[in-house]
């Protein structure tokens, strides 16, 4: 009896130390929390973000990693462009560095047809005639790495615009 205990101890011993090794190689491989700053965080539509777009930072993704950045749309909105039941719009593309770090800004392209949902002429020219802009509130954004998986999660607060003085 007392073999068979010290044989078990000595089959399990080495199985809860590579277990152990195992975890912290997995760990280690995932890395750090993903983050993600939406710059403005909180703004209005305008123009002016056709100039000074809204960019997005991000950390702890992988290295040399291409991230995707798209706003997740509330349940049941629609928006031109998009199937039924599609909720998200793609609004920035970016690389890490070796850090695993990036910036990626909106191009006037994505904050036309997302932001002001503006209608397009013949000569691909915008028409705000057929605009529909979002309404204002808080829209969820992630960035995802498109190699390493890693999600991560952020927001752009759209409110309404300044009352025009008098």
């Amino acid at each position: 009896m007392r073999i068979i205990k010290i044989l078990l101890l000595l089959a399990i011993i080495p199985a809860l130390v590579l277990g152990a090794i195992s975890c912290q190689t997995l760990q280690s491989l995932v890395g750090p929390k993903a983050k993600l700053e939406v710059i403005p965080a909180e703004t209005f539509l305008s123009p002016a973000l056709i100039r000074k777009p809204v960019t997005f930072n991000g950390t702890g993704f992988g290295p040399k990693e291409m991230i995707a950045v798209e706003m997740v749309l509330p349940s049941g909105m629609k928006m031109k462009g998009l199937a039924e039941g599609e909720d998200l719009v793609g609004l920035a593309v970016g690389d890490t560095d070796d850090k695993g770090n990036f910036t990626a800004a909106m191009k006037p392209m994505a904050t036309l047809n997302w932001f002001f949902q503006v209608g397009w002429t013949p000569l691909l020219r915008p028409n705000f005639k057929e605009a529909r802009p979002i309404p204002p509130g808080v829209y969820k954004i992630n960035a995802t790495g498109l190699y390493s998986d890693r999600v991560a999660t952020s927001s752009l607060k759209i409110v309404p615009p300044p009352k025009k003085k008098k």
